[in-house]
């Protein structure tokens, strides 16, 4: 069995054969029987690289774009025209995790990656997973807005069925549209709705990490105030 000739030298011999004024048909024929697989493993391979780069830029769980990937498509929502840039972080999602376990709440990051898309998709909005319990749309700003926010609201608030149960989170939403900011660009966007998105859950981010903090100290003075103290 004859050693397979290199894909590119193979390549430059047909073409050519090809360019060749005096070749015959089946010199010609020949030529091309030996290209045809060649191309075809080509295409093989480059089906299977584009599907490697599509399954990487989608969140396997809730099938929306990663964040990289939502980036390219979000910018392209704001240089077609006004838009808004909405953040969304649901609440009370870790309760739902730790009581019934990462398949329960994968189910509810399924069920919001749904609804996100289908409200995308009637909006001509983009949507995608930032990480974590986070997500990202970028709409086409028009009149009635804060409505339809409200409509997303809702859609991400109904009750996920898992197993036998009904799950139920929150959702904070941050609205930034491009035509009140200085800079229309989506980073400026991001930060303004990140801004809204935590006053919407009425506290900013040093609250935030106050909440964590706070149990522990609080727990530690009720176990010194609950010790009784030896007798001297």
């Amino acid at each position: 069995m004859q050693p397979a000739i290199p894909t590119g030298a193979l390549l430059d011999r047909v073409r050519a054969d090809l360019g060749r004024p005096d070749a015959s048909t089946q010199q010609l024929r020949s030529a091309l029987a030996e290209v045809v697989p060649a191309a075809e493993e080509l295409l093989a391979q480059v089906a299977a690289l584009q599907g490697q780069l599509a399954q990487a830029r989608t969140c396997p769980v809730t099938g929306l774009p990663t964040r990289s990937a939502w980036i390219v498509q979000a910018q392209a929502v704001l240089e077609a025209g006004p838009a808004a840039v909405l953040l969304v972080d649901l609440d009370a999602f870790k309760p739902v995790n730790d009581r019934f376990g990462h398949a329960a709440g994968d189910a509810v990051l399924a069920a919001v990656g749904v609804r996100l898309a289908e409200w995308a998709a009637a909006e001509g909005a983009t949507a995608g997973r930032l990480g974590g319990d986070e997500f990202a749309l970028a709409v086409p700003d028009a009149p009635g807005l804060a409505a339809r926010v409200t409509r997303l609201r809702t859609l991400l608030t109904a009750p996920v069925a898992h197993r036998d149960l009904s799950l139920s989170v929150g959702a904070s939403i941050g609205t930034a549209r491009t035509a009140g900011l200085d800079d229309p660009g989506l980073s400026a966007a991001l930060a303004r709705a990140d801004a809204e998105m935590y006053q919407a859950k009425g506290r900013g981010r040093r609250g935030r990490r106050l909440a964590r903090i706070m149990p522990l100290r609080t727990s530690a003075l009720l176990t010194r105030a609950l010790t009784p103290r030896k007798a001297a």
